[in-house]
């Protein structure tokens, strides 16, 4: 997964984990999960890991969920993973499927911050550089 977004943000690091990829940017980190994973707190440790390395308590973060594969995730674990990013700002969703962007639904009941859907990249970048501007 090579991701080169149309804005400001510079990439910092790439790592591939056993559930999938995560690219971190300047102040956006994209996950794209590997097919047939199932997502959980307790597998999900290491990218965590991960952003509280490279972005600390303060730095604030967008997270985009690239949606290029078939998963699940484990929704009753999102509040507390939101609760150790007190700098986490939004949550942005990729899919050029209809029943996955659907989802968000579900997950705006887990996630009290500025979620926003989209088909393409480009435009989940654009959205999270305007959260960010805001200070949300």
């Amino acid at each position: 997964m090579e991701i080169i977004p149309s804005t400001t943000q510079q990439l910092i690091a790439k790592h591939k984990l056993n559930i999938g990829t995560f690219l971190f940017y300047t102040n956006i980190v994209v996950g794209e999960f590997d097919e047939g994973v199932h997502v959980t707190k307790e597998n999900a440790i290491e990218p965590i890991y991960l952003c509280q390395k490279i972005y600390g308590d303060y730095k604030p973060i967008i997270y985009i969920s690239h949606r290029l594969n078939s998963y699940s995730a484990d929704t009753m674990g999102y509040k507390e993973v939101i609760e150790m990013f007190p700098n986490f700002k939004g949550f942005a969703i990729v899919s050029n499927n209809k029943y996955r962007r659907m989802l968000v639904t579900l997950e705006k009941l887990f996630i009290a911050k500025p979620i926003g859907v989209f088909d393409n990249i480009d435009s989940a970048f654009s959205w999270a550089e305007k959260v960010l501007e805001k200070g949300s």
